[in-house]
């Protein structure tokens, strides 16, 4: 059932109303929701009325969202609502973003080994922090080193 509630990687609306444990008179447990938005927005509510709010929140929001708000193409300034994820969310009205993607193919490798370069750099970061870290709780080098790394330490002969 868990994978069905909202989260920031899809974001949506999740309300639980369980039934009543005897002839519906009273619910065996409160209603609980929960919505993520795209933009980030994050809420919660538990208890009938308070459901029911953000029920109401959540599709008042939804017109309102700066995500899916008209803004104007950053190329030539028409409103639009596209957002693409290969152009990183900027947005680009579809006549823009089909040139954008029809770029020259070198363009496009350029722009992917940047990526690329990026990505490496953020994995190195990430692999200091931790080494860092390993050794501040009193493991050695090489064992550091093997734990990020995924490897494994050369035996000691000598055990």
């Amino acid at each position: 059932m868990s994978s069905l509630r909202p989260t920031p990687e899809r974001p949506g609306l999740w309300v639980s109303a369980p039934a009543s444990s005897t002839n519906w008179a009273r619910p065996a447990a409160p209603a609980r929701a929960e919505w993520w938005c795209r933009c980030g927005l994050h809420r919660t509510a538990s208890g009938h009325l308070a459901v029911g709010r953000l029920v109401t929140d959540h599709g008042a929001h939804q017109e309102l969202c700066p995500v899916r708000r008209e803004q104007p193409c950053q190329h030539c300034g028409k409103p639009t609502t596209h957002r693409s994820q290969d152009a990183q969310g900027w947005p680009a009205c579809p006549d823009c973003y089909s040139t954008w993607a029809e770029r020259p193919p070198e363009q496009r490798r350029r722009v992917n080994a940047a990526k690329a370069i990026t990505a490496r750099q953020r994995q190195r970061h990430k692999a200091r922090r931790t080494r860092l870290a390993l050794e501040a709780q009193g493991f050695d080098t090489d064992t550091a080193a093997a734990l990020i790394s995924g490897c494994l330490v050369p035996m000691d002969p000598d055990d």
